[in-house]
């Protein structure tokens, strides 16, 4: 019998979250703050779907400073905006560590 994946969020992650949907309201990135509520919630859906799902990639050595063993994926949200999700695993345990993006920190990773 498999065991069941889990998703575990860091605390700095859950408030990272929770701000995201401001930021992306006041920045005007959306007209609505639910539009943005709707963008970080089908993000954290995405997450819940397919982390230890997707094949995942080593995190570049930049963002070792938040962990050992880091692996990553991929979350396109838009034609220009992809997320990414790092994440440490501990048997069927996976705990996202970090979240960013292609235009914030984007050129440390390898763009196929």
């Amino acid at each position: 019998m498999e065991l069941e994946r889990k998703i575990v969020y860091t605390k700095e992650i859950d408030i990272y979250i929770h701000d995201l949907m401001f930021v992306l309201f006041e920045k005007e990135y959306f007209s609505f703050f639910e539009d943005a509520q709707n963008y970080v919630e089908k993000m954290l859906s995405y997450i819940e779907k397919y982390v230890g799902i997707l094949p995942d990639k080593d995190a570049p050595s930049y963002f070792a400073r938040y962990g050992a063993n880091l692996k990553y994926i991929t979350c396109r949200a838009n034609k220009s905006t992809t997320w990414y999700i790092l994440y440490q695993q501990q048997a069927n345990i996976f705990l996202i560590i970090y979240i960013t993006n292609n235009h914030f920190e984007g050129q440390y990773f390898n763009v196929e």
